[in-house]
């Protein structure tokens, strides 16, 4: 029962088949047929494009005579297979036999190749040869242009020479020119060209280099090469390179800059080691110092090697040349004690690889010195002048396990003073000095140093103090106030000053000078403080022609100036008056007015420069003016305006005081003082004005004849109360003869009392001599004195014991004798004597 209904049911569905196969059979042999037309297909295989999405174009050809319907599938894989884009393309039916022109666009294109696949789906004709369902085309689609630079590390410099040959160096190095490498990348599918600028900036020099036309093909890199003109100096190189020309929108490294290091050039490798005996010797023995050095560089070194005993010089070596590769010894001999040795190599430059300063430190028993006070001397003499001498002591103590000796050394610029060694036992202690004589003025530097040649210095070794120093004192000297008296005979000053500053010991000596001979009578060391000193002499009756002095300096550099000086002795004294103008300005003044009032100073005798103070006083001895009196220059008188104010009185008597050279000079006179005017009717009194004209004019020619007249001030004149008699004329003298030793004196004509001879120093009594009768033929006559010819003292000639120069002194002269030619002063009675 079941059987036979399974069996019913497929005979039905076969009955359904074999109805619908006759309908089916029908509609496909009306269906349409569409194909490709190959040679219309827009894309060439292997072409390339930029974009991502490639449109063409393609025609769809029906082949069967019917309506078709159909959609165009595209397709965009990889040359692997791998499908990257897939999209289906609705079509419109085509009729029977239509050629229909089709736009299609493939998208999603990757860079670089793929298989582009366009396929027709739906009613589709068999393929043929022209036609085809179905047509793949490998396309590449470019890259964009990617051009740029390599990294930091890709910017290659290498030294090379001037001529550009390499110098195979690793790094550069002072002295070098370089060359520059840097790689340009294009990393698009499009070719580029363009340039770049290389920039290098280094000690203070900017050199820019700039490359054109450089091409680089798509895919590729290219490697571009500069040589600035620059020579290389050692420290920093700073560098820039930058693209020029289209680089396109891509990102990329289109600019870099950095620095180079420049090394210095190939410099010398020294080693050297320093070696000694110091085992085999004790303190104060001879020590055998040794220092060997290699030269491990590629070039050779010159210069020299220094050596250094607790920073004093004990080796300075000078080396010409020390090739690379070769080697050279230095020894020098010291005294054994604890000690540090450092070597130094001067002159070429070293490698940083050496190890120079090399050192060397000696330990031995010895003497230790420290110091027992300050630890540094103490300088003493101070203030100081130039030519002084500077000296410093320090005190120290041996706590050393030997006994040494060490002394102290100052110096200043090359001037050197070491002072005496100073032995110590161990444990004792002692006072080391040194002294410095200061030859430059101004701040200097005092540098002080312990030396032991057995013992170490503990602490510090050396030092330096600054001192102010100053210019050399001088030293002047003069003499003033000559003159001679009756009772002292020559007097006269001697004034000497010192400059400012410390005290001074100076010897003065004080003589005459007579002919050619120089005769000192004292001589004093003298202990000078800063400032003027005055020291008075009385010579008694000498013989001579000048007073002479001179001052030497005792242990010390005295400065610029004279250190002699000289005075004539006068022959008579000098004689000083005052003379009134007769006439005043204005000549008839009245009580109240200005009135100028003219002076004449005058001095006869020896010539002297002195000045005073003078005064005008009016007969009540009021004071109407004071003033200094002019210098001389050199003149016997000088004119002075003295300007009052007129006192009271008709007749004006007016008395001028002059103080000079201790005494008081004074003169007088009257001025006759004009009438106050008053109206009257009166007629001019012609013949009054007349007669006082004549009066004046006799008044005034008498009183100027009377001031014409010699040197004898006018009638008017007398001394006040304070002053001496002043005598302005010279008074005449006369001859006569020393009974002992017939030398002829000169004294005057009315001269009473003793003489003594300067020759022989005998004294006698002479009586005066009435003076002459004068002869007056006019009043106006000059007056002419005649006076015998002095006769000249004897001399004789004596020898100077030391170099036999012959001198002439006088005959009776028992003093001392300075000799002109070799300065030796001697006693007269030493000398060998001859009559001259």
């Amino acid at each position: 029962m079941g059987g036979n209904a399974g069996s019913s049911q497929r005979t039905g569905i076969l009955l359904i088949l074999l109805f619908l196969l006759p309908i089916l059979s029908t509609v496909q042999a009306e269906g349409g047929g569409v194909l490709i037309d190959v040679a219309s297909y827009g894309a060439e295989d292997h072409a390339s494009t930029e974009d991502e999405n490639v449109t063409i174009t393609l025609e769809l050809h029906e082949t069967a005579g019917f309506s078709a319907n159909v959609s165009l599938n595209l397709r965009v894989e990889t040359l692997e297979g791998v499908l990257l884009s897939n999209q289906t393309n609705a079509v419109p039916e085509l009729t029977p036999y239509e050629q229909r022109n089709v736009s299609a666009t493939f998208v999603g294109l990757p860079y670089g190749y793929s298989l582009l696949t366009a396929e027709v789906v739906g009613d589709v004709g068999g393929n043929t040869s022209t036609h085809v369902s179905s047509i793949t085309r490998t396309m590449q689609r470019l890259r964009p242009l990617t051009v740029s630079l390599g990294g930091i590390g890709s910017v290659v410099p290498e030294g090379v020479d001037e001529n550009g040959t390499s110098t195979t160096n690793l790094s550069l190095h002072d002295g070098d020119h370089v060359r520059v490498e840097f790689p340009i990348i294009n990393q698009g599918d499009i070719n580029w060209s363009g340039g770049v600028v290389l920039t290098v900036e280094n000690d203070g020099q900017t050199v820019v280099n700039a490359v054109e036309n450089i091409s680089v093909e798509a895919s590729s890199s290219s490697l571009v090469t500069v040589q600035p003109l620059l020579q290389l100096a050692e420290g920093d190189v700073s560098w820039w390179v930058n693209l020029t020309g289209d680089l396109g929108d891509e990102p990329g490294t289109h600019a870099l800059n950095g620095t180079w290091v420049v090394g210095p050039p190939p410099l010398p490798l020294l080693n050297g080691e320093l070696a000694s005996n110091a085992e085999d010797v004790q303190a104060g023995q001879t020590l055998d110092v040794t220092l060997e050095v290699w030269n491990n560089g590629t070039v050779p070194f010159s210069g020299r090697f220094v050596c250094f005993e607790n920073g004093a010089e004990v080796l300075n070596s000078t080396v010409s040349t020390l090739p690379a590769g070769a080697s050279t010894n230095r020894s020098f001999e010291r005294s054994a004690k604890p000690m540090t040795l450092e070597c130094e190599a001067l002159g070429d430059r070293l490698d940083p690889a050496s190890n120079f300063p090399v050192n060397l430190s000696v330990e031995m028993p010895s003497a230790v010195f420290e110091s027992a006070g300050s630890t540094s001397p103490s300088l003493n003499g101070g203030p100081w002048h130039r030519g002084d001498t500077l000296s410093a002591n320090m005190l120290l103590r041996n706590t050393g396990s030997l006994d040494g000796r060490i002394r102290l050394v100052l110096s200043t610029g090359t001037t050197v003073a070491s002072g005496d060694w100073l032995d110590l036992k161990q444990g004792a202690a002692g006072e080391v000095a040194a002294a410095l004589q200061l030859l430059n003025a101004g701040e200097q530097s005092i540098a002080w140093t312990l030396e032991s040649d057995n013992g170490l210095v503990s602490g510090a070794q050396t030092g330096a103090s600054n001192v102010a120093v100053k210019e050399q004192q001088s030293v002047e000297v003069s003499i003033s106030d000559v003159n001679i008296t009756a009772g002292q005979g020559v007097e006269f000053a001697v004034s000497v000053s010192l400059d400012e500053g410390r005290d001074r010991d100076v010897r003065l000596q004080v003589g005459y000078e007579t002919g050619d001979s120089t005769v000192f009578l004292q001589e004093n060391d003298l202990l000078l403080q800063q400032g003027d000193h005055r020291y008075t002499y009385a010579f008694g009756s000498i013989n001579a022609d000048r007073i002479v002095a001179q001052v030497a300096p005792i242990d010390w550099l005295i400065g610029p100036g004279r250190l002699d000086a000289s005075a004539s002795i006068p022959d008579e004294t000098t004689l000083f008056w005052i003379e009134f103008e007769p006439t005043t300005n204005p000549l008839r003044p009245l009580e109240g007015d200005a009135v100028d009032v003219r002076l004449t100073l005058r001095q006869s005798g020896p010539y002297q420069g002195l000045t005073g103070e003078v005064w005008i006083l009016d007969s009540q001895r009021t004071s109407l003016a004071k003033l200094q009196s002019p210098s001389w220059d050199g003149r016997s008188g000088v004119d002075i305006t003295v300007p009052i104010t007129w006192p009271q009185g008709s007749n004006v008597e007016l008395e001028a005081l002059w103080l000079v050279d201790g005494t008081t000079v004074s003169a007088q006179t009257t001025y006759i003082s004009g009438e106050v005017p008053t109206e009257s009717n009166d007629p001019l009194p012609v013949a009054a004005i007349v007669w006082g004209l004549v009066a004046g004019v006799g008044l005034s020619l008498v009183l100027r004849l009377q001031a014409r007249r010699g040197i004898q001030p006018t009638a008017k004149k007398k001394t006040t109360s304070k002053s001496k008699p002043v005598e302005p004329q010279r008074e005449e003298k006369r001859e006569i003869g020393c009974p002992e030793c017939d030398r002829r004196l000169r004294v005057p004509v009315s001269y009473s009392g003793t003489v003594g001879c300067p020759d022989c120093g005998h004294k006698f009594g002479v009586e005066p001599e009435a003076p002459p009768v004068e002869e007056r033929e006019e009043e106006d006559d000059a007056v002419v004195l005649s006076e015998p010819d002095e006769v000249e003292p004897v001399k004789i000639e004596i020898g100077c014991p030391e170099c036999e120069q012959t001198l002439r002194i006088p005959s009776g002269y028992e003093g001392s004798v300075r000799c002109p030619a070799c300065t030796h002063v001697f006693k007269s009675h030493e000398g060998l004597r001859q009559t001259g």
